[in-house]
């Protein structure tokens, strides 16, 4: 093993996976990144197992992100994902061989690329309603995905967050939650509305899951995966918006329904910290995005702002007839 195989190795299993506690998703994104490198690095004719540090330069790490777009057809959003994932390697290299300082200290300072911002995409509450008129609750499939939604939804969960519930992590008498166990294995316990709580216990009786099993999981009793969550919220996400097509986006996913629970708590005047505990961000400024994105709650701001405001008019009769005398003469 060179000195860079042992170098990715300590990052990935010293650093990501017992340093830094990555989650599994964190994890596997950063392997993306690292093996497209190494793909990008036998197009140049280095191959992995030949590759040393030196080989890495500013210019060699701007020409693979190009190649990854040119190439790869990588959107700019996932180039600058894996640009993020390869500077944390560097970082870390240069750590802890501080002998190549100068490579390491160039590409960090390497830019991730400009991209335009895209509306964010969320039902509105008619729509989400509407949405739930569509399921057959005696219906078995139906109760299942309808569970599933109403879970996703209700707990702001990630699609990792969500497939990973046992059902020890429910909690149904009152007051009702669920513990999600989220990025950097961070837990929370959210709440969950008194509503859906018959639905679960159906759920949960009719199809007998134990307390040791994962709550959600696919028609062959395997764990839910994210392609399954998403194909059964698209699944009921066309049949309900044929029957009603104005009032649902154009396109929908489960991340969808993350941002619908935080515009909806944003709208119905809920405090920006306690959507970002629910939501599990480290930083109020990343929930903040919400009411930046809702034209609803900037318009209800701005006329409250407006009413607190007072306007006295204190201009006399003479003074009056004066300004227009002048705006007549002058304009």
């Amino acid at each position: 093993m060179n000195e860079f195989s042992k170098l990715v190795s300590d990052f990935f299993i010293r650093y990501l996976t017992n340093q830094k506690n990555a989650s599994e998703n964190t994890i596997k994104t950063y392997r993306d990144a690292v093996v497209q490198l190494l793909e990008f690095m036998n197009y140049k004719g280095i191959k992995a197992n030949k590759i040393k540090i030196t080989d890495f330069s500013y210019g060699i790490i701007c020409e693979y992100l190009e190649w990854l777009e040119s190439n790869k057809n990588v959107s700019v959003s996932t180039r600058n994902n894996r640009l993020a994932a390869i500077k944390s390697l560097f970082k870390y290299v240069n750590y802890h061989r501080p002998e190549y300082m100068n490579i390491c200290t160039s590409i960090l300072e390497i830019h991730k690329k400009k991209t335009e911002s895209v509306p964010m995409n969320y039902l509105t509450v008619e729509a989400f309603q509407d949405m739930l008129k569509s399921f057959d609750k005696n219906n078995m499939r139906d109760l299942r995905d309808l569970a599933i939604i109403l879970t996703l939804y209700e707990s702001g969960a990630r699609v990792s967050e969500l497939i990973n519930i046992k059902l020890p992590d429910l909690r149904l008498t009152k007051p009702a939650s669920v513990v999600l166990y989220g990025k950097g294995r961070k837990v929370r316990i959210i709440p969950l509305d008194y509503s859906m709580i018959e639905i679960l216990k159906k759920y949960i009786t009719i199809y007998k899951i134990k307390d040791s099993e994962y709550l959600f999981f696919n028609s062959k009793g395997e764990k839910l995966t994210r392609e399954g969550v998403n194909y059964i919220l698209q699944k009921h996400f066309i049949k309900a918006k044929e029957q009603n097509l104005t009032i649902y986006p154009d396109t929908i996913s489960p991340h969808c329904l993350r941002h619908s629970k935080a515009m909806h708590l944003l709208e119905n005047g809920v405090n920006l910290i306690y959507i970002r505990d629910i939501l599990g961000h480290s930083s109020v400024t990343t929930t903040e995005i919400y009411s930046k994105a809702n034209p609803e709650v900037k318009r209800k701001h701005l006329l409250e702002a407006a009413s607190k405001l007072k306007i006295e008019d204190n201009y006399s009769n003479e003074e009056k007839d004066e300004l227009l005398d002048w705006l007549k003469t002058k304009l």
